[in-house]
C-alpha cells in the first residue's frame, strides 16, 4: 500500500472512530506501562504470521533507541486487547522486557476492534494476498459499506469484491497460495472460479502455475461454450477493476439475459 493511500486509510479510520465516539465518551489516556503478561492479541488480528528476521530488527531497534510510539489498547474485563502493536509487543517479549508503554482507550466496541485490526495491518505491514482478502471482508462483515470502503481506500470497489471472492477457492488451492506464496495474479484466481467441479478447479490451478493467465482464460472460455447457452459477446478491453464488451451485435434481450447472468456471477 503507497503513501497516498495509507493517508486515506489513516483520515477513514479517524472519522470512523469519531463518529463511534458520537454520544458517548471515547477516551485515550495519557501513556502509561502494563506488564506484558497483561495483554492479549486483538481477536479480530488478520495478519497470520510474522517474520522472525523483521521481529529481530524490530527488537534492536528497540533496545537502540527506546519505543517511539507506545501500542494502543483497551481495557476488556481483567486484559488488555492490543489495537495496535503486536509486532510492539513480540519485540519486547524477544527482549525479555516485563512491562510496556501503552495508550488505552476506552468505549471501544467489537466493532471496533475489527475494523482496527484490519486497517492497522493494511497501513502498517504488507499483508499477504489472502490475509488482505479475509481484512476487507473483516471491515465489511463489520458493518462498512463496500462503496465507503472503497471510497476511503481509494480503491476500486470490483478491486475489493474481487479479492474477497477468492476465499470462496478451493480450500486446497487456498492452502497452497499460504504455504507458497505460489501467485498473486488475482485476475487468474478469479477465472478459476468459473470451475464449480472442486478437482477440475484444484487441476486448473496447478495447469495455470505451469503456463500462463493466456492459457487459463482460453480454457474459461472453452469451459463457457460448452456450458452456457448465453452468447459470447466480443471482449474489448480487460483491466484491473472493468471488462469492456462489444454489445453491438446483440438485441435487447439478449443484453437483459447477459447482465442477469452477470449480476449473479458478481453478486
Amino acid at each position: 500500500m503507497g503513501t497516498k493511500e495509507k493517508s486515506k486509510v489513516n483520515d477513514f479510520l479517524k472519522n470512523r472512530l469519531q463518529n463511534r465516539a458520537k454520544g458517548s465518551e471515547n477516551r485515550e489516556t495519557l501513556p502509561s506501562e502494563i506488564l506484558l503478561s497483561e495483554l492479549s492479541d486483538n481477536p479480530y488480528q488478520p495478519r497470520l504470521d510474522y517474520n522472525d528476521k523483521e521481529l529481530q530488527e524490530l527488537a534492536s531497534t528497540i533496545k537502540e533507541n527506546g519505543l517511539l510510539q507506545p501500542i494502543s489498547v483497551v481495557k476488556k474485563d481483567d486484559k488488555y486487547i492490543i489495537i495496535a502493536g503486536h509486532r510492539r509487543k513480540r519485540a519486547f517479549e524477544l527482549l525479555k522486557r516485563e512491562k510496556i508503554p501503552v495508550t488505552i482507550s476506552e468505549n471501544t466496541t467489537d466493532s471496533d476492534l475489527r475494523i482496527l485490526a484490519t486497517i492497522e495491518n493494511l497501513t502498517r505491514v504488507d499483508l499477504t494476498l489472502l490475509e488482505e482478502a479475509k481484512a476487507y471482508s473483516d471491515i465489511i462483515a463489520s458493518g462498512v459499506k463496500l462503496k465507503e470502503l472503497a471510497k476511503k481506500l481509494g480503491k476500486a470497489e470490483s478491486d475489493i469484491s474481487r479479492k474477497r471472492k477468492l476465499l470462496k477457492l478451493s480450500e486446497k488451492i487456498l492452502e497452497d497460495i499460504r504455504e507458497n506464496n505460489s501467485t498473486n495474479d488475482v485476475l487468474a484466481l478469479t477465472l478459476l472460479r468459473k470451475f464449480e467441479d472442486e478437482d477440475r478447479q484444484l487441476e486448473a490451478y496447478f495447469e495455470f502455475l505451469k503456463h500462463d493467465r493466456a492459457w487459463l482464460q482460453k480454457e474459461v472460455k472453452n469451459l463457457n461454450s460448452k456450458n452456457s447457452d448465453l452468447p459470447q459477446p466480443k471482449i474489448v478491453e480487460i483491466t484491473e477493476d472493468k471488462i469492456i464488451i462489444d454489445s453491438s451485435s446483440l438485441d435487447k434481450k439478449t443484453i437483459d439475459k447477459l447482465i442477469k447472468y452477470l449480476k449473479k456471477e458478481l453478486s
